[in-house]
């Protein structure tokens, strides 16, 4: 069962602070697509239960926009909340409107998934928001794909909420997978 975005942001940016480093809004945006991606390749299944759409700079889940656009281009301080509309109480019986994902929430991926977004930490936290961005533009990556696509059938404009589709990036990461190679080993 995919997971909520908001669980694998909050866990980039819990595991960002344990190593010290700041995190923006784009730098995560970057890093739960690229650990979506992997993750259709590795596993044969999507990571997150959101369509991801090609932006300007890049792939972006619209709920994680909404939650931390408030920060622009400063580090996030806080961890992710979500509306909890039917009021379920939590562990300690409290009932609250509001919760805040997490990757616990599914106990039987936890595992694997805290496996894969620490390897994605490893390979692309060192890179800055903007280097993330440039290489979700890659020429043949999905974003691209979407970009090309949309822009062909809209006279040359982007349309916000251009969806990429789950499809196109799974196989643009499997085949990157069959190389035996993240994507941007190039730049290493």
């Amino acid at each position: 069962m995919p997971y909520d975005p908001l669980a694998i942001a909050n866990y980039f940016i819990d595991l960002a602070k344990s190593k010290g480093e700041d995190i923006s809004p784009m730098k995560l945006q970057k890093l739960i697509f690229f650990s979506h991606g992997w993750n259709l390749a590795v596993k044969d299944a999507p990571l997150i239960d959101e369509q991801i759409e090609a932006w300007s700079f890049g792939p972006v889940i619209r709920s994680v926009y909404r939650t931390f656009r408030e920060y622009g281009d400063r580090p996030i301080t806080e961890k992710g909340r979500s509306f909890n509309h039917k009021g379920i109480p939590d562990a300690s019986g409290q009932v609250s409107f509001w919760r805040v994902p997490s990757i616990d929430d599914e106990p039987e991926l936890a595992t694997f998934t805290t496996q894969l977004l620490d390897k994605i930490w490893e390979i692309y936290g060192r890179y800055s928001a903007i280097q993330l961005s440039n290489m979700t533009h890659d020429p043949g990556s999905p974003w691209d794909h979407a970009v090309k696509k949309c822009k062909e059938e809209n006279g040359g404009q982007l349309l916000k909420g251009t969806d990429i589709p789950t499809a196109v990036i799974k196989e643009y990461f499997t085949a990157r997978l069959k190389r035996g190679s993240h994507p941007h080993d190039e730049r290493s």
